[in-house]
Order: structure tokens, then sequence, then C-alpha cells
């Protein structure tokens, strides 16, 4: 989900949740009698201003319901792929197996523990970008390990799959110290 989703879901929530609380207040009685409600419908209805800013708000929320309800509908974008033309036709990458190429070649790079990698295409369809998150041993510096990492990846996926890598970022979450077992002395 993207990260405009996500802030549409929280404001939806939130609109939910205290729209929710003022029913169960309104509702039960304990808030407002019927007829201090039937007045605050009555002054809604007063000013056209107020009606027009309601139905604008209504609108709007309805916008937000319809996006995530497409959101949710939508198909998975497992299909993606990077397309080449060659003489005889269409060749189709998927980035699952750019994800893979990017792993492969990430494990030869020594220091690194453990790796997850991310592939997303780029703005022309023709490139791709790859994001590596990782965890290091602890002992190689890792602003050089970063480089060879992202050259290391770099190369392999462009040599292998003949995709341009237009960006390679590296995000180190962790370090693992070795293990170190006890030294027994008799």
């Amino acid at each position: 989900m993207k990260l405009l989703d996500r802030v549409l879901v929280l404001f939806l929530s939130l609109f939910v949740t205290v729209a929710s609380a003022l029913g169960v207040w309104f509702f039960s009685g304990l808030g407002l009698s019927k007829y201090d409600a039937v007045r605050m419908v009555e002054a809604l209805y007063a000013y056209q201003a107020r009606q027009w800013t309601a139905v604008g708000l209504s609108l709007l929320l309805m916008l937000i319901g319809l996006r995530l309800l497409l959101v949710t509908v939508r198909r998975p974008g497992a299909d993606l792929g990077v397309d080449r033309l060659t003489e005889i036709g269409y060749i189709r990458i998927s980035l699952d197996t750019l994800e893979s190429l990017a792993v492969k070649a990430a494990r030869r790079v020594r220091g690194i523990r453990d790796l997850t990698a991310r592939v997303r295409m780029s703005g022309n369809n023709a490139s791709v970008g790859v994001g590596l998150k990782l965890t290091v041993d602890g002992e190689t510096p890792i602003q050089t390990l970063s480089e060879e990492l992202q050259r290391v990846v770099k190369t392999h996926i462009e040599e292998i799959a003949g995709v341009t890598v237009d960006q390679i970022s590296v995000y180190v979450t962790d370090t693992v110290q070795p293990d170190r077992t006890r030294i027994r002395v008799e």
C-alpha cells in the first residue's frame, strides 16, 4: 500500500472513530436531547454555506472511500516486469527475477549476513531501481561494504538480465556479532 493510501486509511479511520463516538453519545441520549438534535440539523440547513460545507466534506469522504475500495480490489502487480523488444519479439523479465538476481549477487559480498531485495520500475519502464535491506557482520566498514554491494549488484543485473539499473539503495538494519563460544579452561 502506498503512502498516500495509508494516510487516507488513517484519515478515514479517525473520522469513523470520531463519528462513532458522537453517534454513541448522540443516540444514547446522554449528550443531547431529541429537540437539541433537531435544532442542530435545522441550523445546518439554515445557512447555505454550512450546507455546502457538509456536502463538500461528504463528497471528500466518498472519494476517499472509493479510492480505498479500488486499491483493495485491484489486482496485485505480480506480473510487473521489464520489457525488451528484440528482432524476434518481446522479452519480459519479472521483477521477482530481478530481485533473485540482486540477492544472488549480494550474497557474494563478504560481510553480509541477512539480506532482502526489492526491485521497482523506474519512470520510463526501461530501467529499475533496487532497494537492499541487510544485516552486516560488524567487522567490515559499512561504507566500503555498501559501495561494493551496489557495484556488484548493478553489474550482475545488467550483465545477466540486460536491464539498466539506475539506482541502488542500501539500508543497513543491524550488525551481527560473531558467535563466541565460551572457552573452557581446565
